[in-house]
């Protein structure tokens, strides 16, 4: 139900329909600072001012502005204390216009900005509107307002917007008062020369003025008006007060992308927002009772860090051979045969599911089997009701029954990228099998952030840990190594994949790019190294390939993945074989680490630059990321990582002041080399393209 109808529905309950206006009597004030009227709910002495440098990273506690009146300010979007700081919260911004700058009186010199294009989800729109909104200490009712736009460029003007009342701040608890719906220029106050012009809206006329407001709002509206009529009022006059006020802006003159952030340029800017009202009767809010989640079944300790890969051996490659070339390769972990997957069942491919966990057995490797009897849950996008649950049930007990007693047995493989309407069910199954054979893991992939919008690909991340309740999350990202070269959807993915799980608390991996196809690039071994070691950077539980074997009409001519098309060993099953059996002995340290941050020497979109609470002060000599981790005594861990698949670098790390020495989890041997002193607090680091290394600061 959207903001409107919440309204009338709960405005007719009290006998009172407010219909909320669109612009249409709107007054100019004039232009530039000294058009405003001052004195306003938000800035009552006309002294409000930031008190820190907007454009540092500094958590919101330490950049309050100086003399606020308001108890709390929120805005979005906003990444929050331990995201991408393009814009974390209402006083901070990374090129210097926060969200708070609306009420800094000085519209001249201050905006608040955000680009569509470095943090800003593509732009705002219905479901996910830019706002800034500010509670205070008393209820009051909205008798008039100011917006000005910036001296900015006019497409960033606001187009639809609306300013809404609440009292509880919470999202779905505003209420409309004032709504513009532009269609264009001609229904907006804002025109292209209207540069910082200062507009008022009110719920009265000048007739009902005095009534209207306090006297010395009255006074200060007559010296500004100098003579002229409010004719018409251009909205009504709210039936209560509130103690949440805020603009939400819906669209923009120019418009957002319509599908990824990054092929959009356009932008959001304001100027300055004054509102003004009388005391009220403050509503007693009851706070909401936290709903308490059901316990879940502990995700299974079983392989932590997983090295696997996808489109293994045919079934006709299913040999002894074969195996022991994929142990020798440094997996871990077996995937199902390239011509087993998602085939229907069948006592052949028993038969073969048996080997294939006979074979790992003797190897030392463990196994996801894909199952043809997974068919009987029904359709995926068909929620699980009263009558098909016990044939679900049924389906999944027989599958248990067949595979979970063998040694080698790792898990279930449910799916591939069927996108948000089959998590309901996906979830049902993931949990009756966590719960019934906990040792095991059942196994689904997710689509990547380039397959929808940066905002919506997040909800859909955050939708699908909250509802399946996975052991481990997974997804496959490439766009790194197509030929548009957009590492950038690379990193933004990392990010977000990284936030959400730490949310959730839930182990996570990725499935990279190591086969020439539809545009991706042929790998080369700093290519490779660069995909793990960044990967291992932002905190993954494991790396999966794409692909081991040659996949005839998705590979790029004969290009190899591990295997090339005679199932010959490739360069990547050479270059693949170094770099598995390097992580392959920092698995278990890391598997035990918690991700505090990821930062970049050289930030692009989606990144982070190096931020007061990194461990790091300062980061020399190349594009490096810089992966930072904590275990559960609170000890601190470093994984810088070359952000370059061409050059070799020395990296130099001058640490924090607590740290004195750091010693380096051998890749040989998984064990903490001797710790060396860090002269003058600096860390130096040799690493080649795309590689990285893993270290334990020491006090």
């Amino acid at each position: 139900m959207n903001v409107l109808l919440k309204t009338v529905l709960a405005s007719a309950l009290l006998g009172i329909i407010v219909t909320p206006q669109s612009a249409n009597a709107f007054q100019s004030l004039g232009t530039g600072n000294a058009s405003l009227l001052g004195g306003d709910l938000s800035d009552p002495t006309d002294t409000v001012a930031l008190s820190k440098d907007p454009g540092q990273g500094l958590p919101e506690a330490e950049m309050i502005p100086t003399n606020a009146t308001w108890l709390k300010m929120t805005c979005a979007p906003a990444s929050g204390p331990y995201e991408i700081p393009y814009q974390r919260h209402p006083y901070q911004s990374w090129v210097g216009a926060p969200a708070a700058a609306i009420f800094m009186n000085k519209p001249e010199q201050q905006k608040w900005y955000v680009s569509f294009k470095e943090g800003g989800y593509g732009g705002p729109s219905r479901d996910d509107p830019y706002f800034a909104a500010v509670e205070f200490k008393d209820a009051f009712v909205l008798t008039h307002f100011t917006v000005t736009p910036s001296g900015d460029s006019p497409e960033r003007d606001p187009k639809e917007w609306a300013i809404q009342g609440s009292n509880t701040g919470e999202e779905g608890d505003w209420t409309d008062l004032y709504v513009c719906k532009a269609k264009d220029r001609s229904e907006s106050a804002f025109q292209p020369g209207s540069r910082t012009e200062t507009f008022l809206f009110t719920s009265f006329d000048s007739a009902g003025m005095a009534k209207a407001v306090t006297p010395a709002d009255a006074k200060k509206l007559e010296g500004k008006l100098a003579g002229k009529t409010i004719a018409k009022a251009d909205f009504t006059r709210p039936a209560k007060a509130y103690t949440w006020f805020r603009i939400a802006v819906y669209s923009c003159f120019n418009p957002s992308a319509v599908n990824w952030i990054y092929r959009s340029t356009n932008g959001f800017a304001l100027g300055q927002l004054e509102l003004f009202g009388v005391p009220g009767l403050k509503e007693k809010v009851t706070p909401k009772v936290a709903k308490v989640e059901p316990p879940v079944t502990p995700p299974p300790v079983v392989a932590p860090f997983m090295i696997t890969y996808w489109c293994g051996p045919p079934k006709a490659q299913t040999t002894l051979e074969r195996y022991r070339e994929l142990a020798d390769c440094g997996f871990n972990v077996a995937y199902a045969a390239i011509d087993n997957l998602w085939e229907k069942t069948s006592k052949e491919q028993d038969e073969h599911n048996q080997k294939v966990l006979d074979l790992c057995q003797q190897v030392g490797m463990k196994a996801f089997i894909w199952d043809g009897r997974i068919a009987g849950v029904g359709k995926w996008d068909e929620p699980p009701t009263a009558a098909t649950i016990p044939q679900i049930e049924k389906t999944l007990d027989e599958m248990i029954a067949r595979h979970s007693s063998h040694p080698a047995f790792l898990g279930f493989i449910l799916g591939d990228e069927m996108g948000a309407a089959v998590h309901q069910k996906l979830g049902f199954v993931t949990q009756y099998l966590l719960k019934k054979d906990p040792k095991h893991v059942p196994y689904y992939n997710n689509l990547p952030n380039y397959a929808g919008t940066p905002k919506s690909h997040e909800r859909e991340t955050a939708n699908y840990l909250k509802t399946v309740k996975p052991a481990f999350y997974s997804w496959d990202a490439y766009w790194q190594l197509h030929e548009e070269n957009e590492p950038r959807y690379y990193f933004d993915n990392l990010e977000v994949v990284r936030r959400q799980c730490l949310k959730a608390k839930t182990p996570y991996t990725q499935i990279i790019c190591s086969i020439e196809h539809m545009g991706y690039r042929a790998c080369s071994e700093g290519d490779l190294r660069w995909q793990v070691w960044t990967s291992l950077a932002y905190g993954t539980r494991g790396i999966t390939y794409f692909t081991y074997c040659h996949v005839p009409g998705m590979a790029t001519g004969d290009a190899p993945g591990f295997l090339d098309k005679q199932f010959n060993r490739s360069f990547n099953w050479v270059n693949g074989r170094k770099i598995n059996q390097r992580i392959a002995k920092l698995g278990p340290t890391l598997v035990k680490l918690t991700s505090t941050g990821v930062y970049h020497t050289n930030p692009t979109v989606g990144t982070v630059p190096l931020l007061p609470e990194a461990p790091v002060k300062k980061a020399e000599g190349g594009n490096i990321v810089m992966g930072c981790f904590k275990d559960a005594a609170g000890k601190v861990y470093l994984l810088p990582a070359n952000n370059s698949t061409g050059n070799k670098i020395t990296a130099k790390f001058t640490m924090d002041a607590p740290f004195g020495s750091a010693a380096e989890v051998s890749q040989e041997t998984g064990e903490l080399l001797p710790a060396a002193a860090l002269k003058d607090k600096v860390l130096e680091v040799e690493l080649e393209a795309g590689e990285g290394r893993l270290y334990l600061l020491n006090h």
